[in-house]
């Protein structure tokens, strides 16, 4: 009853937050930050649809399922999409990221424990990040700028729950030197920096994200070699490495990436979505830990070139992950509801974000 009262207020607060926004067409802003974000349709400096990304999905408006986040990395941007299983509910509004050259946003996690989904940035350049809070398709608060580990080539790659708190906390990648750290957040400010640790070793690694891949309630690391077509899962105990996986290859053939790591079939552990571009393709691969236990069929995507998978996340309440398709030529996306391995409906064909600006 607690926790339904709870979810209850969130909500309220939610609605009414958004209610006001919209009312008063005031700027989404935060008094640490100093920065404004313009209601939509003032103005602002154009953004090309062409230059949307999905980034991610998230619940950001706590109905349970998924919704989509946009971002613009050529103007530092994002976008929450609202969603409802495979359609559009409601688009929300434009919003700059950060200030200054090269931010760009990570996809979304819960960092305050509320429940709603909230938006990382990374800086690659200044190897720094931000956190802001959301409320529903609204800025919430932005947080301050926390540099990142020691030394160059470091970046915010993924956010995760690592240490069982409720609250999602940053991944840090160095491509470089081929290591990684794993820094615990309370809300918007750090709360511990882990240690550096090593990465698979060999060229060619990056982290695809942060998922649970062992039933235990902590985020591991998914890593991939889209070189040489491998993957390998990470298990983590917080901010320590608690066993290194096993190099696996990936589908046969080239061009493929694996994008992301979400439960497909209920069983409470992360699985790998793969994804081919050049085909319009992908496959879900179910695990068991950092092993592998059945490697899906690969699965045509919608008719036409240039689709990819995006990401995975549960669009329609039924505990079981689903793909996000995007295009960039022209920009749109679809939501395909999966059943385990495969595909259970595909949603319509949606257009990303349209131009904004004078």
């Amino acid at each position: 009853m607690k926790s339904l009262v709870r979810r209850l207020d969130i909500a309220v607060l939610v609605a009414a937050g958004a209610a006001l926004l919209a009312c008063t067409g005031r700027p989404e802003s935060g008094p640490e930050s100093g920065r404004v974000t313009p209601a939509l349709g003032a103005d602002t400096q154009r953004l090309t649809a062409g230059d949307w990304k999905v980034i991610g999905a998230g619940d950001f408006n706590l109905d349970g399922s998924a919704d989509v986040l946009w971002a613009n990395p050529v103007k530092s941007a994002m976008a929450v999409w609202l969603m409802r299983g495979t359609h559009l509910l409601l688009p929300g509004p434009a919003i700059p990221g950060p200030l200054g050259a090269g931010w760009s946003a990570l996809t979304p996690a819960d960092f305050n424990f509320d429940g709603l989904a909230d938006v990382p940035w990374s800086n690659a350049g200044t190897s720094t990040m931000e956190t802001w809070l959301l409320a529903g398709p609204h800025l919430l608060l932005p947080g301050p700028e926390i540099p990142g580990p020691v030394g160059e080539g470091w970046s915010a790659v993924t956010a995760a729950d690592f240490n069982l708190d409720g609250f999602a906390d940053m991944l840090w990648y160095n491509a470089g030197t081929n290591r990684m750290a794993v820094w615990l957040m309370a809300g918007t400010r750090l709360l511990q920096a882990g240690p550096e640790l090593p990465a698979p070793p060999g060229p060619g690694w990056i982290v695809s994200t942060a998922a649970d891949f062992n039933y235990d309630g902590m985020a591991d690391v998914l890593f991939n070699n889209p070189t040489s077509n491998e993957m390998s899962v990470w298990l983590m105990s917080g901010t320590e490495l608690l066993a290194p996986g096993p190099v696996i290859p990936g589908p046969s053939g080239a061009g493929w990436s694996a994008v992301t790591a979400a439960d497909f079939n209920l069983d409470g552990m992360a699985d790998v979505i793969w994804t081919n571009s050049a085909h319009g393709s992908m496959a879900v691969w179910l695990m068991n830990g950092p092993l592998l236990r059945h490697p899906g069929p690969e699965l045509p995507g919608p008719i036409g070139a240039g689709w990819s998978v995006a990401y995975a996340a549960d669009f329609n309440f039924d505990g079981m992950a689903d793909a996000i398709w995007q295009n960039a030529a022209p920009t749109r996306m679809a939501v395909w509801l999966m059943s385990g391995t495969h595909l259970l409906l595909p949603g319509p064909e949606i257009p990303g974000p349209a131009d904004l600006g004078p």
